[in-house]
Order: C-alpha cells, then structure tokens, then sequence
C-alpha cells in the first residue's frame, strides 16, 4: 500500500479500498509488518489456512496476517488465529453456511490454557466487553478475513436478518483460576499445560442475574429456563454456557461435576410440545423446535453433551450467560446421523501451536 506518511491518509486508503470491512478503523499493513507476523510462526505464507469451497475461496498464511495487522493483533496472537482458522476448516464446523446464514452468526472463540496470561486475555471482568486488546484483536480478525478474503459482506454472501454484535469480535478466555472444574482443553482432551481455542456457531448470548440461589438446582433451574424460551428451543440445538465463578463455586461446592451440570440441564432445559405448537414452532424444519422425547418435551439438545460449560468473568454479581446456537447438531450419539448437505454445527477444539 502506498505510505504518504500522514496515518489519516493511510487509513482513509483502506477504507477506500474496502479493507475496513467492518466499518471499524484498521492498521495500515504494511509489508514489514505482515512480514514481521509470518516470520513469528515461521510458517510458509503461501499455505492455505482456511477455505470456503462453495464459494471456491482460499485464506493464505499472508492473507491472514495481512488481516491480523489491520485488526491490531501482536504477532504473538496470531498462532491463536491459526488455531481458530483450522477449527473454522474442520468439518464439524459449518463455515460458509454459518457464515452466509440468514441466522446472523459469528464464531466463538475461547481459548484456554496458559497461553491466556502470556497474552494477558480477558478471562475475569467484563470478559465479552471492551478493554482487552488480545480479545478484541483475535476475535476482529476472524471477522476481517470473513470479509476481506472470502467477501462475506452483508447482503451479498452474508444474508443475517439482523446480525448480532459478537460480528464484530466474540473471543473470549477460560477464567481457570477461578474455576472449580478442569479446564476446557483438558475436558476436550488436551494435557494440562497445552493451550487450546474452541470453536463454535453462535447466534447470540443472554446474560441472566440469580443472586438469590443457595442451592446448585436453584442456579441451574434458572440457566435452563434460559436456555428453552421459545424463540430458542430446538432439539437438535447445542448450547455454550459461560457461567461466572460465583455460581461455579456454589454449585461445585456441593459435589456436583461438569458432567452433572450437563445433565441437570439437559434434562431441565426444556418445554412441552404443546408450547411450541402454539406458536407454530412445533415443526421439524429450520427454526422449528424438532421433536419431543419420550417424556412429551422438546429438550434443547439431544444429549448433555450437547451443552458446553466453560467458567469466565468476574465473582461480584452472581451472573452467568447462556450462548445460543446458530446451526443444529444430529448427533450420533443418539443413532441420527446428518444426511449429505445438511449442515451439522459442532464445537470444536484445536491445540494452538505456538513457535
């Protein structure tokens, strides 16, 4: 790009070009700078990172560097962002249909492992906020080579209805040291001292309040009727819960496991298929609530393993925040495999590989 040396210049030349795709201000990249990025890793630029073949578009290693300086990352990020673009490449994540969906949804990235406090991410207060230039950066370049390399702009391949503002950047950090639980990458099958980003489709995010609760039913009672309000419920819908430490802590306290949470909600989160009947949402189809169980409930999700829980944000307020799916998932755990061409939106782990 050309250097006039005046920065207002430069940066009204990217959006002249369309670089600022997501309306937002970006670094000038520089050649040095994309340069400086590449080498870090110490990676071929040419290799292909990422691609969206109904669209026949590649993502180089340059190309996502390129996209890396303009979101303001360091380059000590952007082995996350490689690991975040290999999680969006793998087959159980629905890259371009989550993408182009009319659904609106972004990736959500939590990274885990010790990997967090060398970049000094945001896994504490105000953890989907402002404020941290690691979450803001990684999670905005994701966005920026939606944009910029697969052209993924609204009305021409994006069809969101309304979108949701985790477009912008949705990149989050586990809070470990306040978690009562192993971390997410350990859950995941990674050892304890690698680092990790998970990936998965959201659509949106509920924060819900319950500072009264003295018992672990009583807090998960309340998440599951988070998570099974009528515009939401689907029972081939995953669902990420990022509970704060201080219900973590309460309900740990009194012996319940991750996987006795996933249950418990599982089996709560949950309406009768007469509800949804009666708003018209009692069909199998896209939007629809799918299909009661042997109960007479339309249970969000197919299995408890259908919900993520991961800890994060501060202990000043009893607040947790329920994660809602974009896409469905058919799970083979229950003996549903999906038919070819439809797409399956899964949660997915990728160990970051650091220089």
């Amino acid at each position: 790009m050309p250097k006039s040396g005046d920065v207002w210049e430069e940066i009204d030349y990217c959006y002249q070009q369309g670089w600022s795709a997501d309306g937002l201000p970006v670094v000038p990249p520089s050649e040095e700078r994309v340069r400086e990025f590449v080498e870090w890793v110490g990676r071929d630029p040419g290799e292909v990172v990422a691609t969206m073949e109904p669209i026949l578009r590649k993502c180089s290693l340059e190309k996502a560097a390129v996209n890396a300086v303009m979101a303001g990352c360091l380059p000590e990020y952007f082995p996350v962002v490689l690991a975040a673009l290999e999680a969006l490449e793998d087959d159980r994540y629905h890259f371009h249909g989550s993408t182009a969906s009319t659904g609106g949804s972004a990736p959500l990235l939590v990274v885990s492992g010790p990997i967090r406090k060398r970049l000094a991410m945001n896994s504490g207060l105000n953890v989907f906020g402002p404020g941290c230039r690691a979450n803001a950066t990684i999670g905005r370049t994701i966005r920026l080579i939606q944009l910029n390399v697969f052209g993924m702009h609204p009305g021409v391949f994006d069809q969101s209805t309304q979108g949701f503002p985790g477009k912008y950047s949705f990149c989050i950090a586990e809070n470990e040291e306040e978690s009562p639980w192993e971390p997410l990458h350990v859950e995941r099958g990674l050892s304890a001292d690698s680092s990790a980003v998970t990936v998965w489709g959201a659509r949106s995010s509920v924060q819900l309040s319950q500072r009264g609760a003295n018992t672990p039913e009583q807090v998960l009672l309340t998440i599951a009727d988070t998570m099974s309000h009528l515009g939401s419920i689907t029972s081939k819908g995953q669902t990420t819960i990022v509970m704060g430490p201080e219900h973590a802590h309460l309900i740990a306290g009194q012996g319940w496991s991750k996987a006795d949470v996933k249950k418990f909600l599982h089996q709560h989160a949950r309406r009768p298929l007469e509800d949804l009947d009666r708003v018209a949402k009692a069909y199998l189809g896209v939007g629809g609530g799918g299909t009661a169980g042997s109960d007479g409930y339309v249970h969000q999700g197919q299995t408890p393993e259908d919900i993520l829980l991961v800890v994060a944000g501060g202990r000043n307020a009893g607040v947790s925040t329920v994660v809602y799916p974009w896409g469905r998932r058919l799970s083979s755990g229950v003996g549903v495999h999906p038919p070819a061409g439809v797409p399956s939106m899964d949660f997915v782990t990728k160990e970051i590989r650091e220089p």
